[in-house]
């Protein structure tokens, strides 16, 4: 048990482990950036979207960039900068689909918003299915953890999350639905291989749908082509 002060007085944490993460910030102070021209903060090198700084023939990239300390986020940038320079084609970063994955056990990852900040833009539905509900984890006893997707009312997804074996492979998935301005319907709709963990993706996406079961106009229609089909 640990004890915190949030401002209102101390109170108690309790659990099993602590993981300790110290981070990292980069060292830029000793590079004379500012002969250059070029404008830094302890975050960083300052770089707008397209990755150039405050000197136009730099471009900075990666973790010195002061966006996420990824590595992907990294290869990004690069691709970014290489269209720029080669072929002068515009492009500008977009953060906004950028997947995150802790290497714990079990693993966490996540792409697009959280349930608290979709909460703060719009009306959302949350739609989770376990794996402990899955073949494929029952299969390979390894069925700790869930898919957890955040939609809007409409059924378009905001943002996603999996904790569990081989979450970092089952967001690329949600990653590319992001992307391209998928929602539950198309998810719903396509075919996963059987038995695979990527079948919670589906399922998830059907509960959407759960409601409206229940909804009288529904069960009478269900109830009519039951007795007429």
């Amino acid at each position: 048990r640990i004890f915190i002060d949030r401002g209102q007085g101390e109170q108690p944490i309790e659990g099993s482990h602590l993981l300790v993460a110290a981070g990292r910030r980069p060292v830029v102070e000793s590079l004379g950036l500012d002969k250059a021209g070029i404008a830094f903060t302890q975050k960083g090198v300052t770089v707008g979207a397209d990755l150039r700084t405050t000197n136009r023939r730099v471009y900075a990239i990666g973790d010195v960039a002061g966006s996420l300390q990824f590595t992907h986020m990294a290869n990004y940038h690069a691709g970014i900068v290489i269209r720029a320079i080669l072929f002068r084609l515009p492009a500008k970063a977009d953060t906004r689909f950028i997947p995150w994955v802790t290497f714990t056990d079990p693993e966490l990852a996540h792409v697009g918003l959280s349930e608290v900040a979709a909460r703060d833009q719009a009306d959302v539905r949350v739609l989770r299915w376990p794996f402990h509900e899955n073949d494929r984890a029952q299969a390979e006893h390894d069925t700790t953890g869930m898919v957890k997707l955040v939609t809007d009312k409409r059924g378009k997804l905001l943002g996603a999350t999996v904790v569990g074996g081989r979450a970092g492979e089952l967001i690329a998935l949600f990653t590319l639905a992001l992307q391209k301005g998928l929602g539950v319907r198309e998810l719903a709709g396509m075919v996963f291989a059987y038995p695979t963990l990527s079948e919670a993706a589906r399922r998830a996406a059907i509960t959407y749908y759960t409601p409206s079961l229940s909804k009288p106009f529904v069960r009478r229609l269900i109830a009519f082509l039951q007795r007429f089909g």
